[in-house]
């Protein structure tokens, strides 16, 4: 039989080299396409964390992509793209006004007659502590007294009464460097005259063994009360013979 009369020998033959070679080898463009498969890949990643409403939002737009990309007209992105449109932008946040405004200006705006009229009602609570402080210094009881003094001056800042009261006490603790910063701070701020403040004044440093001040102080209180030179001498004579 010759060999031209087969069938199977009529068909030309092909070059091995050029058939068996893998970049000639198209035989993926009739199996099934992946990109299904990638973007269901992606939905799920994205959708991990995400609500059901989310969810099936995100799934309706990957899909509606899915079903315009085929084999030739996808584009493969090395990040994310992201809508501008979607980001919200923080709100400023609102700064509270001053609570305290309107009371502060009630207070500079109240009628003198107010004014007057508290004033006297701390005068008479600075009052009441100021006895009651004198009560405890009489029973030798200075921790106490001080303690009311100082409630008094809370009230009222102004009086050298309380400031002096309490630096006698100080003197009677041994607490001398604070008597002398109570007398100072009724010479210097309300009455440079006081003659209780300078006397105590005196006293204080002379318990320090610091006689110049102490010479200062008697100074002082005789050229501020010319007419109580007197009770200054007394008081002196008095204050050595303790000591």
């Amino acid at each position: 039989m010759n060999t031209q009369d087969n069938p199977q020998n009529s068909q030309p033959k092909t070059d091995p080299l050029i058939y068996h070679h893998p970049q000639v080898d198209e035989s993926f463009l009739h199996g099934p396409s992946k990109l299904d498969e990638v973007f269901e890949c992606l939905d799920n990643i994205m959708n991990a964390n995400k609500t059901d409403s989310s969810k099936e939002t995100k799934k309706t737009s990957f899909s509606s992509a899915a079903s315009n990309v085929t084999d030739t007209n996808f584009l493969v992105c090395s990040k994310p793209i992201i809508c501008r449109s979607s980001v919200r932008r923080s709100k400023p946040k609102k700064v509270p006004l001053n609570t305290n405004q309107f009371t502060f200006m009630r207070q500079i705006d109240c009628d003198p007659e107010d004014r007057i009229l508290a004033r006297e009602q701390r005068e008479v609570t600075a009052e009441t502590f100021r006895r009651m402080g004198n009560f405890e210094y009489r029973k030798m009881r200075f921790d106490s007294a001080v303690a009311f003094y100082t409630k008094g001056l809370e009230y009222i800042k102004d009086t050298p009464v309380l400031y002096v009261n309490r630096a006698i006490c100080y003197i009677k603790m041994r607490e001398f460097k604070r008597s002398i910063m109570d007398c100072d701070y009724v010479i210097n701020h309300i009455d440079e005259q006081y003659l209780r403040a300078w006397l105590y004044r005196a006293a204080a440093y002379k318990r320090l063994n610091d006689e110049p001040n102490f010479e200062a102080s008697i100074y002082q209180a005789k050229r501020e009360n010319y007419t109580e030179h007197e009770y200054i001498d007394d008081f002196v004579d008095k204050m050595r013979s303790l000591l």
